[in-house]
């Protein structure tokens, strides 16, 4: 009687941690960079159920009868790494990556993603997709939150001012004429195994031989000689109008779960009440 009750009570859980996600990404809509989580449901494994008899020998011998699902639950947010749109800012210091210019790969048929290099406050080197940079006091180029953007050698990178220009290879061009650093590019075919961080920060987790790689030679990708837009912002790929609607979608499939459970305790409340006297 009680397993609808234990399997409506995971859709509850797995509804409620799906609008979390839901929720997290329509907050972060207007953020730069950002990628929205996509949930995915799976099953708890079955349960094979028996039954156990004695036979007419006295030994045990048990039945298979069927299976027993036991319920759903939401696996943690997969983010996308589709490219958002871009907005043209005119700040000589955003700076866009490309990414739908990016060959596909003929084996999975799908694009690979560039990021930047930070560093983080641990001192580890920590990416992001977010190129809404700005100068500090001292002329460093940084993130919005403050983190140092890394340059070839991956040391902060000095511009001085606002005033630079980033050319095709990523090579900074001072407001003086004097040639800056060149920005940390890299490139990966399986950004899936970034974990978020906060911030806008990535972590690799994937295998270290199959971490992002610094673009040496822009050429090679595919032809195009900049992935780059200095001027330009990308924004967030989160779909408004999508994430809406699947909020409304969870928010009535944890409704349905919910009327579940309360037939139940309605039921078990006739069945003490009532059957009890009997």
């Amino acid at each position: 009687m009680f397993r609808g009750l234990y399997t409506a009570t995971s859709g509850m859980m797995a509804n409620n941690r799906q609008q979390q996600i839901l929720t997290n990404n329509l907050s972060n809509a207007n953020t730069p960079g950002f990628k929205e989580d996509q949930t995915v449901f799976r099953a708890f494994p079955e349960q094979l159920i028996k039954a156990v008899e004695n036979s007419k020998k006295g030994t045990i011998v048990p039945h298979n009868i069927g299976t027993l699902t036991t319920g759903v639950y939401t696996q943690e947010g997969i983010p996308s790494f589709l490219q958002g749109p871009l907005k043209e800012t005119g700040n000589q210091t955003d700076i866009a990556l490309l990414d739908e210019l990016l060959p596909t790969n003929p084996d999975t048929q799908q694009k690979g993603s560039m990021v930047f290099a930070v560093a983080a406050e641990d001192g580890e080197v920590r990416y992001t997709k977010n190129g809404s940079f700005a100068v500090d006091t001292q002329g460093f180029l940084t993130t919005s939150d403050g983190f140092s953007v890394l340059g070839e050698d991956l040391q902060p990178i000095q511009v001085g001012s606002a005033d630079f220009t980033v050319q095709d290879n990523g090579e900074i061009l001072l407001a003086n004429g004097a040639q800056g650093d060149r920005l940390w590019v890299g490139y990966t075919e399986n950004p899936q195994q970034f974990v978020k961080e906060g911030q806008n920060l990535l972590r690799w987790a994937g295998a270290p031989e199959a971490s992002p790689q610094f673009i040496d030679n822009f050429d090679l990708l595919d032809g195009t000689p900049s992935f780059m837009k200095q001027g330009f912002v990308e924004q967030s790929n989160v779909d408004l109008t999508k994430t809406m609607t699947d909020m409304m979608t969870t928010y009535r499939g944890f409704e349905s779960n919910q009327k579940v459970i309360q037939a139940y305790d309605r039921s078990m409340e006739k069945a003490v009440n009532e059957i009890g006297r009997v």
